[in-house]
């Protein structure tokens, strides 16, 4: 479920700024050129998904999507207004509704409309964390006071994943319970840091873990447990790193890095030895039954890998990206944005 944003910071790609005013742009369904991710052999390809703008509050002057639980019901956003102020927004059932200008920094939803996100204080250079809740928003506490919190994703019971540590020094992975208890999370030997970036609804944490500052990050997973492991990669060697991005039903979507500046996305199975490469460029992401989203380079394009199928997401033909997709829901509704506009690609097979 969540970006690659969920921060998902990693997901953010540059987006080109849509036209002031609210004349949003058309659904469309045209199709794509066939040059989609490693998919297998003889990879098959469906018909584009189709893309739909999201209702928006009149006088929106610019918006976009954050997360999106994975029933579909709930997504999470902003807006800018004509004044440029930024609004937080929740859409339930298609329909928006502006939880105000105080906190924006939203990074995920639950299936109950719950939110989490964080905001910069520049006079402390911390950034706190925050809960969105029965109509309220209460404080996520750090680990130690004064320290950073910043959530980065919601499971459907309420516990939330993230990190605290240090402004300005490297985090280390942290989920705050139901009740807001900040508990740190185990990291494997060596290491000294880390982030959990996604949480599945069973308590699963994916993330990263690193022994230092100046060392290469590795994709990770916790179990409902506590319990860490480092996630196999595909090529491991002294100038690689990963990390893990969203998870979701037990399948992990990541990435690998190597000093060339390659990035190949991985798809890390249940039951399998090692991750499946899925091509170069960006996870997006995962749902339930499987079905990833990724966006491939150079062409910086998003397609849906679907029950061996894949399909594209339409977007614009430039040399830089203008989609971002940052939840697949369990029915294959990816949420997003498309230049400047929120947007969902309808996937759902016949």
């Amino acid at each position: 479920m969540r970006p690659i944003t969920r921060t998902r910071g990693v997901l953010c790609a540059l987006a080109l700024m849509a036209a002031a005013g609210t004349a949003w742009p058309a659904a469309s369904t045209a199709a794509e050129p066939v040059a989609g991710p490693v998919t297998g052999r003889a990879a098959a390809y469906g018909e584009p998904c189709v893309r739909e703008q999201l209702a928006v509050p009149a006088g929106t002057h610019r918006a976009g999507v954050y997360d999106s639980d994975p029933t579909g019901r709930f997504q999470v956003g902003y807006t800018m207004d004509q004044d440029f102020a930024y609004h937080l927004i929740r859409w339930a059932d298609g329909v928006p509704e502006d939880l105000g200008t105080a906190r924006t920094g939203a990074t995920g939803i639950n299936a109950h409309g719950d939110i989490v996100g964080s905001e910069f204080d520049p006079e402390t250079y911390r950034s706190a964390g925050w809960l969105y809740r029965n109509g309220e928003f209460t404080e996520l506490p750090s680990i130690e006071p004064g320290f950073d919190s910043r959530p980065t994703a919601v499971s459907e019971d309420g516990t939330v994943s993230g990190a605290s540590g240090a402004p300005g020094q490297r985090p280390v992975p942290v989920v705050w319970t139901p009740a807001g208890d900040a508990r740190p999370l185990d990291l494997p030997p060596g290491d000294s840091g880390g982030r959990g970036t996604d949480i599945d609804d069973n308590g699963t944490v994916v993330g990263w873990t690193s022994a230092g500052p100046d060392t290469s990050t590795h994709a990770a997973r916790w179990s409902p447990d506590g319990t860490v492991e480092r996630l196999p990669e595909h090529r491991p060697g002294p100038e690689t790193g990963s990390t893990a991005e969203a998870v979701r039903g037990g399948t992990v979507l990541g990435y690998e890095v190597y000093a060339t500046g390659s990035t190949p996305i991985l798809r890390w199975r249940d039951g399998a030895a090692g991750p499946d490469v899925l091509g170069e460029g960006t996870p997006q992401a995962v749902n339930g039954h499987g079905s990833v989203v990724v966006r491939t380079t150079p062409d910086t394009k998003l397609w849906l890998i679907q029950n061996g199928v894949t399909r594209s997401l339409p977007t614009d033909s430039t040399p830089y990206p203008t989609g971002e997709v940052v939840a697949l829901t369990d029915g294959d509704i990816a949420y997003g944005r498309w230049n400047s506009t929120p947007v969902r690609w309808d996937c759902r097979l016949p």
